[in-house]
């Protein structure tokens, strides 16, 4: 089964089911490929700087704005394996800027992880952890290509999340609608 195409969000927006691409602390950037529906390896990153959150996909939504899925970081206390799925409940979002596209990221918290179950909202996240993604995602691509490739444009809550999530779930559907069919899951796919 192809995991971008086959997850069904059941609990969205609220919680998502996502597919980790990049462990915190590594440094090798994998994305999803969801023609071959296997990871990729994109790039190493340039320079000494490492993931401060998992970085995971978002299956069955599209970003018209960059052409991807849906990106989201999960905060968590154990790591998680590159093509793992994690239940990511939404806290809120971090707008973004990548080379003047639109492409925000979903901010969500480990569901399954009792040590951040009191996380209802950004606020909620220490100061420190908000600071590191925020510096990691502005200075990451600072010696590959330069800088201000990134602008990060604010922390907001849970509700623009939603907002984003459901606009990229219909998106989603208006561009796979043709292929619909093909990407149906088992009838009982038990485990997602």
């Amino acid at each position: 089964m192809n995991l971008f195409h086959g997850i069904k969000q059941d609990k969205a927006p609220q919680v998502l089911k996502l597919v980790s691409e990049i462990a915190k602390g590594d440094f090798v950037k994998y994305e999803y490929n969801n023609e071959y529906g296997v990871l990729e390896v994109d790039r190493i990153l340039y320079g000494p700087v490492h993931y401060p959150v998992v970085y995971a996909d978002v299956p069955r939504t599209w970003n018209t704005h960059d052409g991807d899925p849906l990106d989201a970081v999960v905060y968590t206390t154990g790591n998680i394996v590159p093509g793992a799925i994690v239940h990511g409940r939404v806290v809120g979002l971090m707008g973004m800027l990548d080379n003047n596209e639109e492409d925000s990221k979903i901010i969500c918290v480990n569901d399954r992880d009792p040590r951040y179950s009191h996380v209802n909202g950004v606020k909620d996240l220490p100061e420190y952890e908000l600071k590191d993604l925020q510096t990691f995602m502005e200075t990451y691509k600072y010696a590959q290509t330069g800088p201000g490739t990134v602008k990060i444009t604010g922390f907001k809550d849970k509700e623009e999340a939603y907002k984003l999530i459901e606009w990229s779930m219909k998106e989603y559907e208006k561009k796979f609608k043709d292929q619909k069919r093909r990407f149906e899951p088992p009838a009982d796919p038990a485990v997602l």
